[in-house]
């Protein structure tokens, strides 16, 4: 079990990381204490500045042009004032992507990532009687179905095992 529990755990870690890359302006990875790691993206239709709701049918026009930015804004160097960080500054973007981009912002993925890593941190007791102590069951090579579960959507990792599929 403790190797399964060592690829989520690494599998994790660089989900958070990136997602927190991302949402930091400066571009680093392991944000100090004065960086927020929850920054939200929305999509501005360039034609009216207004914000693309989530559940909308956004681009229902193929001639619609879109912006992906931060919520947040940003002091700018190069002028005064404040501004949002463009993290997709493109025309024409088709609708499923934005959708799908928009999503999958890094403020959901860390608060994925942290119920992912509560959900292990429950399945990996088991007091060495080889149940967990979680659900119950008895723990095969890997960990139980739950920890098996959480690792299929790394299955084209190098690391992964097939041992591990449910």
């Amino acid at each position: 079990m403790h190797d399964l529990v060592e690829f989520l755990r690494a599998r994790l870690l660089e989900d958070d990381d990136t997602a927190r890359w991302a949402a930091d302006h400066r571009s680093r990875p392991h944000p100090g204490p004065d960086d927020s790691g929850r920054e939200r993206w929305h999509w501005i239709d360039l034609s009216t500045g207004e914000r693309l709701r989530l559940g909308q049918r956004p681009m229902d026009h193929i001639e619609r042009e879109v912006s992906l930015r931060s919520v947040n804004t940003y002091l700018l160097r190069s002028r005064p004032g404040a501004g949002p960080h463009y993290v997709l500054d493109v025309s024409w973007v088709k609708e499923g992507v934005a959708l799908h981009i928009a999503r999958h912002d890094p403020a959901r993925v860390v608060a994925e990532v942290e119920v992912k890593r509560r959900l292990l941190d429950l399945h990996t007791r088991s007091n060495g009687t080889g149940v967990c102590q979680a659900c119950g069951e008895s723990v095969r090579e890997g960990g139980c179905t739950t920890l098996r579960l959480l690792a299929m959507p790394y299955a084209d990792h190098p690391a992964y095992r097939k041992t591990w599929k449910v």
